[in-house]
């Protein structure tokens, strides 16, 4: 219980939210109003380096950089990498109460080359997965958040979650991961073949009304802030986004990957990637998808700033994500943080250091002192199509 007091003390006035009432309030567990805009300003020779420390929803990270939930946050070896590399926070893969109802085959990805169709050879461009959520059992993903915790106490660790639709199992699975001190919560409501038939994952992302509702009850009980991470298989993205902010959410996550089919093996005439003959559907991501992650979160951050300005929400952009200048183009757009996934699994966990350097790189081109000097500057350029008559 340490641990858990250790989150509250974080978040003061959160207390308040763990009694229940007909009349809850999610404001009661934002104590942290939101960073002045600084707008551009010009630094001299003599100052020191562009500050990429941010503060969101009360969380302070050393830089906006965050290991996307994934095979990079599978355990606690990988996770602690990631702290020791100098990620600005790390989101574990996703967990529920019972594993034993996940399994994940093998193989289980498959890649888009700029060759053509079979090239083994050239770069790869998009990344396909069709895996499940964590196959580990439940109490051995608490333990380990527990111990990150323990040895990385001021870092920032995020549990991702996703349950049925059952409200007695979201509230257990909220108070139990909880317990073992994790500084907020990122609800998975965007797999896009994360277990539709039991209404998990993007099967409720894309049903708003049944959304709202699964948004009450884990608002209801959290006393962390909460991400809602947004399905793109959705004609518009507002909309859920916007029910997760009127529920109660603290940020908005975007984008999860885009349901697709890889491709067509030449020799085998199945699609890829295969298991004993057969194929599904899965999830795309990597540099290819970026240019839809980025108009779905200007369309969010727009949507935030126009609905939701003066509260202290939270935009995380996700999407394609390989460099510092990608990273600087989501933040233009209003992210506060950027989320990389696929990035880590094809250039490492010390890639955080490149994209620090090429961030900074960026903002000494363009005089910014901190993240908030460009953030948002983007939404401005942006506006309604215009058609000629």
């Amino acid at each position: 219980m340490a641990s858990m007091s250790f989150a509250l003390n974080r978040f003061s006035g959160l207390a308040s939210k763990t009694s229940l009432s007909a009349d809850f309030d999610s404001s009661t567990r934002r104590s942290f109003l939101p960073p002045t805009r600084v707008g551009l300003k010009i630094s001299s020779a003599a100052e020191s380096e562009p500050d990429l420390s941010v503060t969101v929803n009360g969380l302070k990270m050393p830089n906006p950089f965050v290991i996307g939930s994934g095979p990079p946050g599978t355990n606690y070896t990988v996770m602690k990498r990631a702290f020791d590399e100098g990620w600005g926070a790390v989101i574990a893969k996703t967990v529920s109460l019972d594993a034993s109802k996940v399994i994940n085959v093998t193989p289980r990805y498959a890649r888009l080359r700029t060759g053509s169709n079979g090239s083994a050879k050239a770069d790869v461009i998009g990344w396909q997965n069709i895996e499940l959520i964590s196959d580990r059992p439940l109490e051995t993903m608490l333990k380990e958040f527990k111990q990150l915790k323990k040895e990385y106490p001021d870092r920032i660790l995020i549990a991702s979650v996703m349950e049925e639709y059952n409200k007695t199992a979201w509230e257990e699975l909220i108070d139990r991961v909880e317990q073992t001190g994790v500084d907020a919560l990122e609800i998975n409501f965007s797999c896009p073949h994360g277990m539709p038939e039991r209404r998990m994952g993007a099967a409720v992302g894309q049903d708003c009304a049944l959304l709202d509702e699964v948004c009450g009850w884990i608002n209801a009980k959290a006393t962390v802030p909460v991400w809602a991470k947004m399905t793109p298989n959705i004609t518009d993205i507002t909309e859920p986004a916007r029910v997760s902010l009127k529920s109660g959410c603290e940020g908005i996550a975007a984008i999860n990957t885009i349901m697709s089919v890889m491709g067509i093996d030449m020799k085998t005439l199945r699609p890829e990637p295969c298991v004993e003959g057969y194929s599904t559907p899965g999830g795309y991501s990597y540099k290819a998808v970026r240019p839809i992650a980025l108009a779905k979160v200007m369309s969010i951050a727009k949507m935030m700033k126009s609905e939701f300005s003066g509260n202290d929400y939270s935009l995380s952009g996700i999407g394609g994500v390989e460099t510092g200048y990608d990273a600087a183009e989501f933040i233009l757009l209003g992210s506060n943080t950027v989320q990389v996934c696929t990035g880590v699994m094809m250039h490492g966990y010390g890639h955080v250091k490149t994209l620090c350097a090429e961030l900074q790189d960026f903002m000494r081109q363009h005089n910014f002192s901190t993240i908030e000097d460009f953030r948002g500057l983007g939404i401005r350029c942006s506006t309604l199509q215009h058609t000629r008559t």
